[in-house]
């Protein structure tokens, strides 16, 4: 037959197109997460619970409290004060999430070879090998997986906030960061041209953006170039747009080093729960992901996961809560995670210390007046 002059469609994928500003794998900052995943390291508490043999165990954490004021004596009597005690924290059971996807073979078989090349999953333990198709969709699905994880412990750290000793309470102590209309307006000028890239996830260093014009504009970039830097020495900023949803709009936590610590085990590993079994595989994997602003800290977060084979057509599979519904021969890939945060304990301190509640975490709420 003759085609006329007219070629068949060539298909691009998005990532060809548009390259980094491909929404399809754009991940959403994460920076509680972030923080939890950098805060403890060694990770103590998840290597004891999880010491790679493919069994999980109990901890318990032991602690004694430091004596207060006033229980001392003014007598040489022989008394005694006290017989020294040991407390017990238990530790919170995991959060778990999971997100399965269904491959159809007689859909994948239409893509590309090099979708349906089989790879190594990435980081994966024990080696695994699985479609490239898999990895891209699950690339694509992980700001949501990542997200609702971050999620859950937002708001776990939102009851578990300690108590400030200046006020008292362990509500949001408001800090004022006072205005100037001349040089510290923190709604006006280039501050909210940044905040304003950071809520479309484009990086507030502007790399690789430009602007055109004159003016003002321009004015303001000259002031730059003989302004010198003078940077402070502040604790370092995670930047997580959902903690305005989980703690309130203009709240902040300051974190004391190592005041929360960080569990994230894996229930597939060793050689009685990995590898193949049955008609499935089951291992580990650490995806290598980079947010919005580059950040590669979240890569840091290992997954159990299973890889189903679906061997003979199924006629009532159950697909996001939908009515059942008929399919061919393919595979089930389940990415699961088992997490949680474990805050120093609110009796840590005696009841009479002036630090009694207090636990390393304290919630703040920023104003501009």
């Amino acid at each position: 037959m003759p085609s006329y002059g007219l070629a068949l469609p060539v298909y691009l994928t998005m990532q060809q197109v548009f390259r980094s500003a491909n929404p399809e794998t754009r991940l959403t900052p994460r920076g509680y997460l972030d923080y939890l995943l950098h805060n403890n390291k060694p990770d103590v508490l998840s290597n004891t619970i999880d010491d790679r043999s493919g069994y999980i165990r109990d901890v318990k954490i032991r602690f004694r409290k430091r004596m207060g004021l006033g229980k001392t004596v003014t007598t040489d009597d022989c008394s005694i004060q006290d017989r020294p005690g040991r407390f017990e924290m238990t530790l919170p059971s995991t959060l778990f999430r999971k997100y399965a996807l269904f491959f159809e073979w007689k859909v994948i078989e239409k893509f590309a070879e090099d979708a349906l090349a089989m790879v190594n999953a990435p980081n994966s333990t024990p080696p695994t090998r699985i479609m490239q198709i898999v990895i891209d969709d699950f690339q694509t699905a992980l700001n949501g997986i990542l997200g609702d994880i971050n999620d859950d412990l937002l708001s776990v750290q939102a009851a578990a906030f300690g108590k400030n000793a200046v006020s008292g309470l362990n509500t949001a102590k408001t800090l004022n960061f006072p205005l100037s209309t001349t040089t510290n307006n923190l709604a006006e000028g280039f501050t909210m041209l940044m905040a304003d890239a950071m809520a479309n996830e484009i990086m507030p260093s502007l790399d690789g953006a430009a602007f055109v014009g004159s003016g003002l504009i321009n004015n303001f970039y000259l002031q730059q170039t003989y302004k010198p830097a003078v940077t402070p020495t502040i604790p370092r900023f995670y930047y997580d747009p959902r903690a305005q949803v989980k703690w309130g709009v203009n709240q902040f936590g300051l974190f004391e080093r190592d005041a929360v610590q960080f569990i994230n085990i894996c229930r597939f590993r060793g050689a009685a729960k990995s590898g193949r079994f049955g008609t499935s595989q089951f291992g580990t994997m650490r995806w290598p992901v980079r947010d919005s602003f580059g950040g590669t800290g979240l890569s840091d977060f290992e997954f159990d996961f299973q890889a189903r084979e679906i061997d003979c057509p199924t006629p009532d599979m159950i697909i996001g809560g939908a009515l059942p519904q008929a399919v061919g021969r393919g595979v089930v890939f389940d990415l699961m995670a088992s997490y949680q945060q474990v805050n120093i304990p609110a009796d840590a301190y005696d009841a009479a210390d002036p630090l009694t509640g207090v636990n390393g975490t304290f919630r703040y709420a920023a104003t501009n007046a």
